[in-house]
């Protein structure tokens, strides 16, 4: 038995093998020469500023291969729409060899949508999520071993300022230093894959 697929069915499917397609290319993001500022409010609010650098991991692992060109027009563009399918990405400019310069502005409340996470939910660099205990975690990750290692033995590290400034209560944290006020603000300088990641608890109001 034959069924016939209809134009619109076969274009949606088409689609969704395009999105599948730029979503297996695009892979992991690694911060680099950043400024990362986040502000979060005892009420859940919160504003999340990122400017800087993201390399294109598998980008840069094809161009190390032969595979394609630094200067690959198709290539570059392909990472171009992947971030931008975020609109919280105000600029993206390509800067070469799988480097590209961004700047990402997002604001939101943790309270009402429990959890953010920064390049992107499978490729995150700094997580803000609300747990069952109700507590607010700020969370840093990083590439895994065999990621760091290709790109330490390809001259890349990661480098950059963490700056959270908040008036909730911090249960803990990890905080290279602490300047009090109202806000208060919490930096790690960022200098190494070794450096233990940014982590922060709060106690949320309201």
């Amino acid at each position: 038995m034959m069924f016939r697929v209809s134009p619109a069915i076969r274009r949606a499917i088409v689609s969704v093998l395009a999105l599948g397609t730029l979503l297996m290319l695009s892979g992991c993001y690694l911060p680099d020469r950043f400024q990362l500022n986040m502000n979060i409010d005892k009420s859940g609010k919160y504003a999340f500023i990122y400017e800087g650098d993201l390399i294109a991991f598998n980008f840069l692992r094809k161009i190390g291969q032969g595979e394609v060109r630094a200067d690959d027009k198709e290539e570059i563009a392909v990472y171009v729409q992947d971030l931008e399918r975020d609109s919280a990405f105000e600029e993206v400019t390509y800067l070469g060899n799988a480097r590209y310069r961004v700047k990402y502005k997002r604001q939101s409340n943790i309270l009402e949508h429990p959890s953010f996470s920064f390049v992107r939910r499978n490729a995150a660099f700094m997580m803000l999520k609300r747990g069952e205990d109700g507590l607010i975690q700020v969370e840093g990750d990083k590439p895994n071993k065999r990621y760091r290692d290709e790109l330490k033995a390809k001259g890349y590290n990661i480098r950059g300022v963490v700056r959270v400034w908040t008036n909730a209560r911090v249960l803990d944290h990890n905080a290279e230093q602490v300047i009090q006020g109202n806000p208060t603000q919490y930096v790690w300088d960022i200098q190494s894959f070794e450096q233990p990641t940014p982590k922060m608890t709060l106690v949320p109001e309201g």
